[in-house]
């Protein structure tokens, strides 16, 4: 259930440093990134990843209340071959822009014995577009020999979150946070058992606490420790940790799916709640059950569960700024029509479906958004 562009997370130890982070102007293998004309996210607009034809996929603004294409900003591949792999925005508009590629494989084909991941092969960068002038800018860029993904600056935009992993070890992810000011870095989980799954990172509202789908190795469709590939993964429970302290394993409040369920993604409240996409039907893949909208208090306790329908294969969470209200997009693999992108305005406990449209949208995989217009409140 857990789409390929959202998978693998995991949690670390120390304050290493794998990375740097530098700024200036943006540049993707030397090759300048031209600023965006006019950039600027609109009330009742969202930033996602889109497939336009051929099934290229391209970062789009798109207008919420109908689903259409209002510009295209950039493609989803830079000119070295790294790719998208996150979208978020701060609180001053600002679009963070992850972009990752590797490893590379050798050895034999997989299909006549385990690949080889080759060391060093690995690159990453994080890019602001600024909002209004649309300057684009590096806020990191990583050594070769790390993978990331999905990079969420804080809510005082201070610090950046992001998952990691050796680059020639996917599978055992975790989390790095960077303090883009004092430029020191801890980590947490890196002590993890191989084989564990944080599928799904999230700051609270406050910045203080980091929510995670995680995982145990334990769990049934996991290969043991030492094992070159990982079955499957089983992301059964959501976990609150402290964001400022590194710790090898994850210790937080801890929240269970359902039996026979797993969480697919996750975003956090107002006052110390959280919101999570639960889907069920059983592994190893879990798209064939009902999938709901876990609301939970800031005691991890579940408070409601909303339904969405059945049958999805990627969700996303994307809360405003205040931690009111949350746009949930989900992607539905065997609708009665066929497959379906749909998303619903979360706010005071309901549900309202905003978008409908045939085929996979884009938009599971949600960087954010601003608010309708006349709903009441804003992002």
């Amino acid at each position: 259930m857990i789409r390929v562009a959202l998978v693998i997370i995991a949690i670390v130890l120390g304050t290493a440093a794998c990375t740097s982070a530098s700024t200036g102007t943006a540049s993707l293998d030397a090759v300048p990134v031209p600023a965006i004309s006019h950039w600027q996210i609109g009330p009742g607009q969202f930033v996602s990843l889109r497939y336009g034809q051929k099934g290229t996929q391209f970062v789009a603004l798109s207008d919420m209340s109908t689903g259409a294409l209002v510009r295209d900003l950039l493609p989803a591949t830079a000119a070295n071959g790294m790719q998208v792999t996150g979208l978020a925005l701060d609180h001053a508009g600002d679009l963070w822009i992850t972009y990752s590629k590797g490893p590379s494989i050798g050895g034999p084909a997989i299909s006549s014995g385990p690949a080889i991941h080759e060391p060093d092969t690995c690159a990453n960068q994080v890019d602001v577009v600024q909002a209004g002038t649309g300057r684009v800018t590096v806020a990191l860029r990583t050594s070769d020999n790390v993978l990331i993904w999905a990079a969420q600056p804080s809510p005082d935009g201070r610090e950046l979150a992001y998952r990691e992993s050796a680059c020639t070890a996917y599978q055992d992810t975790y989390l790095r946070i960077d303090n883009l000011f004092s430029k020191q870095q801890w980590s947490i989980g890196q002590g993890l058992p191989d084989c564990h799954l944080l599928a799904g990172v999230a700051w609270s509202t406050n910045g203080r606490t980091l929510l995670a789908d995680y995982g145990p190795a334990s769990q049934p469709y996991s290969y043991g420790s030492g094992s070159d590939t990982c079955a499957q993964w089983w992301a059964g429970r959501l976990v609150r940790v402290n964001a400022g302290t590194a710790q090898r394993g994850l210790a937080g409040t801890t929240t269970l799916a359902a039996p026979g369920c797993q969480i697919d993604a996750v975003a956090g409240t107002a006052g110390g709640g959280a919101l999570a996409v639960e889907g069920c039907g059983g592994a190893p893949d879990f798209t064939g059950g009902q999938v709901s909208l876990l609301v939970i208090g800031a005691d991890g306790h579940l408070d409601r569960r909303l339904t969405l329908g059945a049958c999805v294969d990627g969700a996303g969470i994307a809360v405003n700024q205040a931690g009111t209200a949350a746009l949930v997009s989900a992607y539905f693999t065997c609708a009665p029509s066929g497959q379906a992108t749909k998303a619903w305005e979360y706010h005071n406990g309901t549900l309202r479906l905003v978008l409908s449209e045939p085929g996979n949208g884009g938009s599971p995989i949600m960087a954010a958004w601003r608010s309708l217009t006349g709903a009441g409140w804003s992002s």
